[in-house]
């Protein structure tokens, strides 16, 4: 049993790997590295240098959307996250393999591995969606959305396994509290989307330079996107201040604030450092790590009833 725990441990962890490896392919424009899908210019494993490509090699770079040239960075960035995406559906398989001998005593958990790894699978192939429309903005929100879900089936099926599904009891407006505040941070995701897409936009007709000038012109999604984020840390204040008192959550919730503190401060650091690079997928993590605190919250919460 402890082999299996370690395992989902495992692949809950290679979850996040995979969002920050997509995050590193966004933030170094490697998007189109590898122009086509499954292969990578015709081949399983990418060249190396320009020598190494195949003679219709024009037609796999007319795809790109940065200079159409050959760029070996741009290439194996795309190539490792594609690597590590394959590693996470060996991993989600293993996953399966280990719940299905005592599926029948787990059944819950042994259904959430199954959903987790048809969802690792639609996101794969999703992925393939994502080069054919060559980055389109609607296909990349999407395909993010599908990790967002493969983290919280994962977490799922971790906290099945320990037994810690509503366990934790409070008062029902703890968890009318918490909802609110979910509602709130999608909503901040949401805007935060909308601003990616702007940024893709703006960089994009700048050849992905001069990069304190994406912002320059502030539209509207990112000052409401800004202001917002006040909000949520507010609400998320006075949370973690009503929650002080009950000490089977107060601890988690403290840890939720920490999270979305530092969301916020790696928004301004973008902001106000010019769009550095290393901060981008930091901001998407953290997103994501809130997100992903919540529900952790919310799986373990029962409201006490009149009998208790």
């Amino acid at each position: 049993m402890r082999a299996i725990k370690n395992w989902v441990l495992a692949t809950f962890i290679l979850t996040f790997l995979v969002i920050i490896a997509g995050g590193i392919v966004r933030t170094t424009q490697s998007g189109m590295g590898c122009p086509d899908w499954p292969r990578c210019f015709g081949k399983w494993i990418p060249p190396t240098n320009a020598s190494e490509l195949p003679v219709d090699f024009e037609r796999y770079l007319s795809k790109q959307d940065i200079d159409h040239t050959f760029n070996v960075y741009h290439t194996w960035i795309e190539y490792f996250n594609r690597l590590f995406g394959v590693l996470l559906g060996v991993f989600a398989i293993i996953q399966v393999a280990l719940l299905f001998r005592r599926k029948k005593e787990m059944k819950g958990a042994y259904q959430l591995a199954i959903a987790f790894l048809v969802t690792v699978i639609l996101t794969g192939l999703f992925g393939a969606l994502v080069v054919k429309l060559n980055l389109a903005h609607f296909s990349i929100s999407v395909h993010l959305l599908f990790a967002l879900i493969l983290t919280q089936l994962q977490l799922a099926l971790v906290l099945s396994l320990k037994n810690k599904m509503n366990t934790l009891i409070v008062p029902a407006r703890v968890k009318t509290f918490l909802i609110s505040l979910l509602a709130l941070i999608i909503f901040q995701s949401v805007l935060g989307t909308m601003v990616r897409i702007y940024i893709d936009d703006i960089s994009k007709h700048l050849d992905y330079q001069q990069r304190e000038t994406w912002l320059v012109s502030s539209p509207v999604a990112f000052l409401i996107h800004r202001s917002f984020s006040w909000a949520v840390l507010l609400a998320t204040l006075a949370f973690a201040w009503y929650c002080r008192r009950f000490s089977v959550i107060k601890n988690k919730v403290y840890l939720l604030t920490v999270i979305l503190l530092l969301s916020m401060a790696t928004g301004i650091i973008l902001f106000y450092l010019d769009m550095p690079a290393v901060a981008q997928p930091i901001h998407l993590l953290l997103a994501t790590l809130g997100i992903t605190q919540v529900f952790n919250i919310m799986l373990q919460l029962r409201t006490k009833t009149s009998a208790e």
